[in-house]
């Protein structure tokens, strides 16, 4: 049985993997992994690669734009640069 996937699918798909990363590395700004070891930005650079490549898969599908596509990674990317930078600043104190 085949199924078609629209728009509107491939959204809340690519949304909700993307919520999982932020929860991820959101996650780990508790535990202060993400300031002390090396291996969490390969871990996270990880994560986002793997999530651009679904990003690019459905651009190339046509059920979003490039620049649709761009704004989600750019989003994410922006996201986990936050979580990141308050756990650094949480370090700090």
């Amino acid at each position: 049985m085949k199924q078609a996937v629209g728009k509107k699918d491939a959204l809340v798909i690519l949304q909700e993997s993307a919520a999982s990363i932020r929860q991820l590395i959101g996650n780990q700004k508790y535990a202060l992994c993400i300031t002390d070891c090396p291996a969490f930005d390969d871990v996270a650079d990880t994560r986002v690669y793997g999530f651009s490549c679904q990003v690019q898969f459905a651009v190339s599908c046509g059920l979003l734009t490039s620049t649709e596509g761009e704004q989600m990674v750019n989003d994410l990317e922006n996201d986990l640069e936050v979580i990141k930078k308050e756990a650094v600043d949480r370090s700090a104190q």
